[in-house]
């Protein structure tokens, strides 16, 4: 038999050698983990994070990348393009420099003269990507005009949305929201309930108590309305099979025949019947018929899937939410839209 003698020491040395080749990874390599605080849980699907939150960043960026680095001048040029006091653009000029994306020509320029940096032309087409992309649009109108209200009346006083339009906070990524992004974007807040609609000629809005906690939280509207709270985990059984818990969202499963999508099929029929009336170019408009065409598919097929619909839905209605003369056509189709996807999956 072997001897039953275990050299402790040994041991020892060898897992403080562990523990200190550990410390050494973590400070090389941190792992970071995703803390959804206070019950919310981490927005997804946007495509990177930069300075598109900050429109005056954006402006200045996209203004420079337009032109040759000899014709920015912080005292001059960029003052006079827009109006704003010399102090202000030097700060938004050394955010940009600070965070890698513009560089100070020196000696080849005067001394407020910038270029942009490798790192800011990626950042340049990021944002141009993003003001291709409906659903971060979407996410950026609603989050901006919530917080827009409760800087403008956080007393509950009502306020006309339309002063939105007027404002910094309406640019996303470098370009103007719509009327129609507007529309979209106070129908999600009164749908969630974080507004309410005070005065209908001339239109008021006001903010709820849910929505300056929600602007309080911190949160996007997004993180704010799927938290998640901890409480009991039901199953119900039926003529539905259902899994539902007290975590703010329920999710219903359908396992019958009383899934019932006809709601928006009309709503895609509906579409293509007013596709010509919206002032789209062709081009355009054979895109939003072929949208809608791709919902009424999937809203009519006989094995109709709830989760190939919703995406169609929105596929759709990004569509129309990007045409940018909101006439009484669209805002009467938007809202149809709006109403058949509540009858259809609740809400």
């Amino acid at each position: 038999m072997g001897s039953n003698n275990i050299d402790h020491r040994a041991i020892e040395k060898h897992v403080k050698e562990i523990n200190k080749a550990y410390e050494r990874a973590a400070k090389k390599y941190p792992v970071t983990v995703p803390v959804a605080g206070r019950g919310f849980a981490p927005s997804s699907g946007m495509i990177g994070i930069g300075i598109e939150q900050d429109p005056q960043l954006v402006r200045l960026l996209v203004w420079l990348g337009e032109k040759s680095p000899r014709q920015f001048s912080a005292e001059g040029h960029y003052v006079e393009h827009t109006g704003m006091p010399v102090e202000d653009v030097r700060v938004l000029a050394h955010t940009l420099e600070r965070d890698g994306l513009i560089a100070a020509m020196g000696s080849m320029g005067a001394a407020d003269s910038y270029r942009v940096t490798a790192d800011g032309q990626v950042e340049l087409r990021r944002l141009a990507q993003l003001r291709d992309e409906p659903a971060a649009r979407h996410r950026y109108a609603t989050d901006a005009f919530l917080r827009w209200l409760y800087a403008t009346a956080h007393d509950q006083h009502p306020v006309q949305p339309t002063g939105f339009l007027d404002t910094d906070q309406s640019h996303f990524a470098g370009g103007e929201l719509s009327g129609t992004e507007l529309h979209y974007a106070l129908a999600r807040l009164r749908h969630s309930w974080l507004i309410e609609e005070v005065g209908i000629e001339p239109t008021t809005v006001a903010l709820t108590i849910d929505g300056i906690d929600c602007v309080l939280s911190g949160a996007t509207v997004s993180d704010y309305l799927n938290r998640t709270r901890p409480g009991d985990y039901y199953s119900i059984t039926g003529n539905t099979n259902v899994v539902a818990g007290s975590q703010g969202k329920v999710e219903q499963h359908n396992h019958n025949n009383g899934f019932d999508p006809a709601a928006l099929r009309e709503f895609a029929a509906l579409v293509q019947q007013l596709a010509p009336v919206y002032g789209l170019d062709d081009a355009q408009q054979a895109d939003l018929i072929h949208d809608a065409e791709v919902l009424g598919e999937e809203a009519s097929s006989e094995a109709a899937q709830p989760g190939r619909i919703s995406s169609a839905y929105q596929a759709l209605m990004g569509r129309l939410t990007q045409i940018g003369a909101a006439t009484a056509a669209l805002t009467t189709t938007i809202q149809q839209g709006q109403e058949a996807y509540s009858t259809v999956f609740g809400g």
